[in-house]
């Protein structure tokens, strides 16, 4: 496309030899012979660059100019300075008036030439820079209103999941208090049947009646604890300083009958003669409870031992068994949910392990999973941070 210059001179000869020129070089021209009819074609049409004479009647080139660069609609056009004057205060005063640049009569047609393709070329650069920049605030526009609706949207969401997952909870605190009660019930039910003589098949189904609604009890409470975590969160955290190795030897003696009828051995080790951490005593109890009986559960012979140390500003409890191996494959998986398996055969699925998560996480500390290299057992490691003050 042809760029176009408008050329203002009160001298027709002067009009005649810029436009051949012009023609000549595949510009499209118009010319005026005042400054008037020059502000007329300014209105009518867009130019690409003006060559202005200065010295005309009744408007000159500077008054010309100044009302060109007046109009919002006109101030981009380049302007060049057409003059036979030579001197400083004259230069300047074009500039004042908003003009680019200027060419001294009898002037250079190559250097016009040049001169005029560069002004239009950095006009034409500025523009394109305009509507680049007028595009990207109108992406950038769009782009935010899309964000905005985007964010209200999911907000939108996580106000639904939030009453949702709080129904949930509620739903399973409530089922988990209702299955309390007949629990309760079946429960006194067999110590009573227990109380009389019964041939061995008799008491070998009361048995199994009594080990499996056991079982049922355990998980019972554990899933109400663990919708009571959902819940609640750390709201329900309590801290206050605790010495952990009087909890855990409470802890071992309440256990030991049963280690001992499995030939399970217990032991404590720590690193201390005693230590300190800031946390919720009951829920930290729970917690090193589930673990223990995790252990009990997968451990058929042998030993079980708790070991205490301290790492830099966390202490760190380890439940360590000679019992069967954690599953590889799905060592991680409890971390995100129960399948609905028998857990008292899976050790990756124990419950325990999941209300042990919650609750450790709860103290914004980290549960570790390891199978030992050494011998058949595992390692499984609570990592609490000293201090919960910032909970």
């Amino acid at each position: 496309m042809k760029s176009s210059v408008l050329i203002v001179d009160d001298n027709p000869k002067n009009l005649q030899v810029l436009a051949a020129l012009l023609f000549d070089n595949n510009y499209e021209v118009e010319i005026a012979s005042s400054g008037k009819d020059a502000i007329t074609w300014t209105e009518k049409r867009a130019f690409d660059a003006i060559l202005l004479d200065i010295m005309m009647p009744e408007m000159n080139g500077f008054e010309t100019c100044k009302v060109i660069k007046s109009n919002k609609k006109t101030d981009h056009i380049p302007i060049i300075f057409l003059t036979a004057r030579h001197d400083v205060e004259s230069i300047e005063e074009g500039f004042i008036a908003g003009g680019i640049d200027y060419i001294t009569k009898p002037f250079n047609q190559s250097e016009l030439l040049i001169r005029l393709k560069t002004h239009i070329e950095l006009k034409k650069s500025k523009e394109k820079l305009i509507d680049v920049n007028s595009w990207l605030n109108t992406e950038v526009d769009k782009k935010t209103i899309e964000l905005r609706t985007a964010n209200k949207q999911l907000k939108e969401l996580n106000v639904q999941l939030s009453q949702l997952d709080e129904a949930k909870n509620y739903f399973l605190n409530s089922v988990s208090h209702e299955i309390r009660t007949p629990l309760n019930g079946i429960i006194g039910a067999i110590s009573l049947l227990k109380a009389y003589e019964h041939n061995d098949n008799i008491l070998e189904i009361i048995n199994l009646l009594d080990s499996s609604i056991k079982k049922m009890e355990k998980y019972s409470f554990s899933a109400l604890q663990i919708s009571q975590l959902h819940l609640k969160g750390v709201s329900q955290l309590v801290l206050k300083p605790l010495s952990i190795k009087p909890i855990i030897k409470s802890i071992l003696q309440q256990y030991e009958g049963k280690a001992s009828d499995k030939g399970i051995q217990l032991s404590i080790e720590s690193n201390s003669a005693d230590i300190e951490i800031n946390a919720d005593y009951k829920l930290l109890h729970t917690a090193i409870v589930s673990l223990l009986e995790c252990s009990l559960a997968f451990t058929g012979k042998g030993e079980i031992k708790i070991e205490v140390t301290t790492q830099e500003e966390n202490i760190l409890i380890s439940i360590i068994d000679t019992g069967s191996p954690y599953d590889d494959i799905k060592i991680q998986h409890f971390f995100n949910s129960i399948e609905n398996q028998n857990y008292q055969f899976k050790r990756t699925n124990s419950i325990e392990l999941y209300l042990t998560n919650l609750i450790t996480l709860l103290h914004k500390g980290r549960l570790e999973l390891n199978n030992r290299k050494e011998i058949e057992g595992t390692k499984t490691t609570i990592s609490i941070p000293f201090f919960q003050s910032d909970l």
